[in-house]
């Protein structure tokens, strides 16, 4: 093996260690995974179908806004597949921890598929009230809301409790559009009944559908962001952490843990304090049962633990203690006369 440096290519021999973790994700976590990805492309598939037939046929604009809102769901729906079998990857040479932290990264894309459906909403009702509003009474225009309403209440629950039990935000953003949804169903039923005595409010519905997707931009974004730029771990986990690692016996305290987002979980780097006493092996037993008791805990992807004595000071503490000077011996001048 070479070794790039200051002087040039050194030949450096590393003998065998592990350097890939080992893969913690279960089968069962990958089943859900695949049943939230066939559930979503099946079903928005099939809703868009329904739409763009009934707004053909009753020319609304808010149904056709809908329509587009579904058509961002099947992009999202494809990129969260492709997204979310890339991150069950096991752990390899080039990402020695696993593919986690794709899926922070599909989050990020069905925001955006979410915001380009926002975007289509809003040109549909501007529009609509350029060429002048009508009132909508096809029967399609009033059924298919119904029918929409249906099936992405069926379509949330049964993601929903996927994405909870897989503790995947990408799943969890999947079923908070498919909620977005229903409450966009419900305002386009009502946009198109009240447009029989009042025109406008068939564009105005389709406004409002855009103001509820962008709301779920907003949110989903927001989540992807910090998983993505390692943000912090919730107070709760923490407090969890602190309390699991506090009961194993041998460890005397804890007083450092720092958890950083690394996709969906995090990663916790926690110090603990043990008898400086101990023999090593002892030591290196009781941080494997602590590292293993953390990474158990839902939402915690790796755990690093640091074993110090009790009566080692922190280096804040250190760093901040005064420096004392040194004692000053008195100088001894000599009395003796130099001969030259």
């Amino acid at each position: 093996m070479l070794c790039h440096g200051l002087f040039g290519d050194v030949p450096v021999i590393l003998r065998e260690v592990q350097q890939v973790d080992t893969d913690r994700i279960p089968t069962s976590i990958k089943n859900q995974y695949i049943k939230a990805i066939l559930v979503a492309i099946i079903g928005n598939a099939a809703l868009v179908a329904a739409k763009a037939f009934a707004a053909s046929l009753s020319n609304s604009s808010a149904i056709m806004a809908d329509t587009f809102n579904s058509v961002g769901d099947i992009i999202y729906s494809v990129l969260m597949a492709v997204g979310l079998l890339l991150s069950l990857k096991p752990a390899d040479a080039s990402h020695p921890h696993g593919h986690r932290r794709i899926e922070a990264l599909v989050s990020l894309f069905i925001g955006l598929g979410m915001s380009v459906a926002g975007f289509a909403a809003v040109k549909s009702g501007i529009t609509k009230f350029q060429t002048g509003p009508e009132s909508i009474t096809s029967v399609y225009a009033y059924l298919t809301p119904l029918l929409v309403l249906v099936v992405k209440s069926i379509m949330y629950l049964v993601v929903n409790r996927v994405g909870k039990t897989a503790s995947s935000p990408a799943i969890l953003a999947s079923a908070r559009d498919n909620l977005n949804d229903v409450i966009s169903s419900v305002v386009v039923l009502i946009s198109v009944v009240v447009s029989r005595f009042f025109a406008a409010a068939d564009p105005v519905g389709a406004l409002l559908v855009s103001v509820w997707i962008f709301r779920g931009v907003y949110l989903v974004m927001r989540e992807a962001v910090g998983d993505v730029t390692g943000g912090a771990g919730s107070p709760e986990l923490t407090q969890r952490i602190i309390e699991v690692a506090s009961s194993i016996p041998g460890v005397l305290d804890v007083h450092q843990v720092i958890l950083e987002h690394v996709g969906p979980d995090v990663r916790a780097d926690v110090h603990i304090n043990m008898d400086g006493s101990l023999p090593l092996v002892q030591v290196h037993h009781v941080s494997d049962t602590v590292k293993a008791a953390i990474e158990n805990i839902e939402g915690v992807e790796h755990a690093f633990i640091h074993v110090e004595p009790p009566e080692e000071k922190p280096a804040k503490q250190l760093l901040e203690r005064p420096i004392e000077k040194p004692i000053e011996k008195p100088i001894k001048r000599s009395t003796k006369l130099l001969v030259h």
